[in-house]
């Protein structure tokens, strides 16, 4: 074929056809590998570092579809580690997955990608994750990731969780049926004044990469190999230079995978957001959750602002918020009136 630049047309037909070259001559994707992707429907929940990174790898690859979920605004503290987005995206406090969208389809124009600028509840769940061949987690809360995993058994979904913190992070696929679930991983969610955030731990961008990457890598294999796709929880120290691979059993009393119940999917458990009116806050309350040690989430608080605590309750100040914390798990978060703020306010210095 003869190609010229004075037929532009026939010229970007050519370079599509060639995009995957390199792709297809790799044995385990081929030709049929790569209909395969083209024709898959993914949904991404979370467009933060992971996700937005994981979203990237796959629309590169030439995934058919991708439905790209986040609350969240693009903010400058982001971009050392979401190497998706761009100074401008913060300045104009443009939504995660706008913004994501508008680079995926420069990317990529030949894939399809729909934008959902929400929270992910136990009301819209099951309309956001299903009706696709795989959902990524691409989360910062546990809650969520319970959400996740009630949808993915429910609806035989295979997922891909992943999580970072610091250096370390962890990665595994869930297999519907023939794995143990992720409430076999993690039955309860963790006491809040032992968990770490990003915003109180911190986070490397490269180890994000490499995170990221792993997760992607999961999420072909589980498109292309689904029979015979590993689902072993990996950890990771990429400071220390090290990844361990365990294998997970199915806790013979999980709620989830042996019980069938989905509290979370039920709205049984987790957080409820309600504006409290005339007071500029959100009151957020967990569902089901301990008491919280007080004394032990000021020390973990006391280094990211100004916290003072009683035995009833603990005050945490960051202009231009501030969040009260009670011992029943009870939260009011001062200085919004938007849930959605609220509660990435509550998950970032919090914990959730």
């Amino acid at each position: 074929m003869i190609v010229s630049a004075h037929n532009p047309n026939l010229l970007f037909h050519f370079i599509m056809s060639d995009r995957y070259r390199r792709q297809r001559a790799f044995n385990q994707i081929g030709e049929t590998g790569q209909q395969r992707l083209s024709t898959s429907r993914i949904a991404i929940c979370g467009m933060g570092a992971l996700g937005a990174m994981v979203a990237e790898r796959l629309c590169r690859m030439g995934v058919g579809f991708l439905r790209l979920i986040d609350r969240d605004w693009v903010e400058l503290d982001n971009l050392p580690r979401q190497a998706l987005y761009t100074t401008e995206d913060a300045l104009e406090l443009r939504p995660k997955a706008i913004a994501a969208q508008a680079h995926l389809h420069a990317i990529n124009p030949d894939i399809s990608l729909e934008a959902i600028v929400e929270d992910i509840t136990f009301e819209n769940a099951e309309r956001y994750l299903t009706g696709v061949d795989c959902i990524v987690d691409g989360t910062d809360n546990f809650e969520t990731r319970y959400l996740i995993n009630e949808v993915a058994w429910k609806h035989t979904v295979p997922w891909v969780h992943a999580g970072i913190v610091g250096a370390s992070g962890q990665a595994m696929t869930f297999f519907p049926g023939r794995t143990a679930c992720f409430r076999c991983l993690l039955p309860e969610i963790p006491p809040i004044e032992q968990m770490q955030t990003c915003d109180s731990a911190g986070v490397l961008g490269a180890a994000v990469g490499v995170i990221a990457s792993w997760q992607a890598m999961d999420v072909v294999k589980t498109l292309l190999q689904p029979d015979t796709a590993e689902s072993q929880l990996s950890v990771f120290d990429l400071w220390e230079g090290s990844v361990r691979k365990l294998r997970l059993r199915n806790l013979p009393e999980c709620v989830v995978c042996k019980k069938s119940k989905f509290d979370f999917l039920e709205g049984t458990a987790g957080a409820v957001a309600r504006v409290l009116c005339g007071r500029g806050a959100v009151q957020i309350q967990s569902k089901g959750r301990d008491t919280i040690n007080l004394e032990g989430l000021a020390k973990r608080l006391m280094l990211e602002g100004e916290v003072r605590v009683s035995p009833y309750m603990l005050r945490f100040s960051r202009p231009p918020h501030s969040v009260s914390v009670f011992s029943d798990g009870r939260a009011i978060i001062h200085g919004t009136e938007n849930p959605d703020e609220a509660r990435k306010i509550y998950t970032r210095w919090i914990g959730g």
